[in-house]
């Protein structure tokens, strides 16, 4: 902080040599002048002084009969006389400060998170559906409706979230997956008229505990994705049995759901996998906006051959994300060789990935009660097939819709 102080106010590098330095370093001490970064040498001395405390020196001066000359100047004060010749300067770097305002309001980078059986490409073509794309204002985004839009778009999304930092949009979603409790009774808190609890899954209830809320189902029935199991929407009754008014609540029920889902995944007999020579060319690029600049080419004349492309975005500040990209494509050569699994290298490739859904639906806290799965043998492959039937929590709290009077059928309880 003092050296910033100094910087603002300005200083010099001075140098002083003749008949008494020593004395003059103590009379300007003396005399409440501040000296600093002090050097000396053989037949002079080097130090730091203020700008306001050089131009009273001149009686010290003469009184040790030294003289003083000026090395360096540093600071504020010098560097704004320097920037009234520079005119051009001075535009140029207030022109870049407004540019860099402007475009800190718009759009420049687009990132996704969570996102596994949903490639990018088909959430940027949503986006660009949506109307987001580089270079749109971000005061245009709107959060909600996009994270509903992308729920309806895609059956496999049960949670999304949209945010923005600086120039970036980050797109978080989960796929097959149930958001967690808490968060979602901490944000049905703030909703107006509570929240009900419905299914995500089509399937059978096979137990339901209700808490708080009114049920609309009970064990045994079949439900559908997106109707209501239990309603926050709490009638409160007449002498007569006439509805006198509505209390909301968030709902709180353990409910369980029997479901069947299909599956099949096949293993092909015939591959063909890369034996690679070790022959690569690499060629640099350059990508501002959506026009790409080849900055070094080098074409590979390889018969098969892999590209590999690595890029990285420019930014400032490390919060501004521009829309400038630098990168290199290397190719690698390859000879394909081609090969086939005996069966039983088939069959150990197949219950592997099977065993990686199983493990997932387990880690997910989904309940497999049932496996009727088969392996068929056909001309280039194998396929494993069937049904698993499974049990979940599959249930998510949604604003309740005052407009609809529930019609309560189920007792709540198993």
């Amino acid at each position: 902080m003092t050296g910033l102080i100094r910087w603002i106010k300005g200083y010099v590098r001075i140098k002083v040599w003749g008949y008494s330095p020593e004395r003059f370093m103590n009379l300007c001490t003396n005399a409440g002048i501040l000296l600093w970064d002090i050097a000396g040498f053989e037949q002079y001395y080097e130090m730091n002084i203020s700008v306001t405390d050089f131009f009273s020196i001149r009686k010290i001066v003469r009184k040790t009969k030294t003289r003083v000359a000026v090395l360096k100047r540093y600071g504020l004060p010098f560097l704004m006389k320097d920037a009234k010749k520079r005119s051009i300067f001075i535009a140029g770097l207030t022109g870049c400060i407004l540019f860099l305002i402007v475009m800190s309001r718009f759009l420049w980078a687009i990132d996704f998170e969570g996102n596994e059986q949903i490639t990018e490409d088909m959430l940027m073509r949503f986006l660009r559906q949506e109307g987001i794309t580089y270079g749109v204002s971000l005061s245009k985004i709107e959060f909600e409706r996009l994270e509903e839009n992308l729920r309806e778009t895609f059956d496999q999304i049960t949670w999304t979230s949209f945010r923005t930092d600086g120039t970036k949009l980050t797109v978080s979603i989960r796929e097959n997956d149930l958001p967690d409790k808490k968060l979602q009774k901490t944000e049905a808190k703030t909703w107006k008229y509570g929240a009900d609890l419905s299914a995500v899954k089509t399937g059978t209830v096979c137990q339901i505990l209700t808490r708080s809320g009114v049920p609309m189902v009970k064990a045994g029935d079949i439900v559908e994705k997106g109707s209501v199991l239990v309603s926050g929407q709490i009638p409160v009754y007449n002498d007569d049995g006439t509805v006198k008014e509505w209390q909301y609540c968030v709902s709180d029920a353990d409910i369980f759901l029997e479901y069947e889902q299909e599956i099949q995944i096949d293993q092909k007999l015939y591959y063909e996998y890369k034996n690679y020579t070790g022959r690569e060319k690499t060629s640099s690029f350059l990508v501002i906006g959506g026009k790409k600049l080849i900055l070094r080419l080098k074409k590979p004349d390889f018969v098969k051959y892999d590209e590999v492309t690595e890029s990285e975005r420019l930014r400032l500040f490390s919060g501004i994300d521009l829309p400038v990209f630098i990168g290199k494509t290397t190719a690698r050569e390859y000879l394909p060789v081609e090969a086939v699994y005996d069966e039983n290298s088939a069959l150990k490739l197949l219950e592997k990935e099977f065993s990686k859904i199983v493990e997932g639906l387990k880690q997910k806290g989904v309940q497999i009660i049932q496996k009727d799965v088969k392996i068929i043998r056909k001309t280039d492959r194998m396929r494993l097939t069937g049904v698993l039937t499974l049990v979940q929590e599959a249930v998510v709290l949604t604003p309740t819709r005052p407009a609809e009077v529930p019609h309560i059928s189920g007792d709540g309880e198993q």
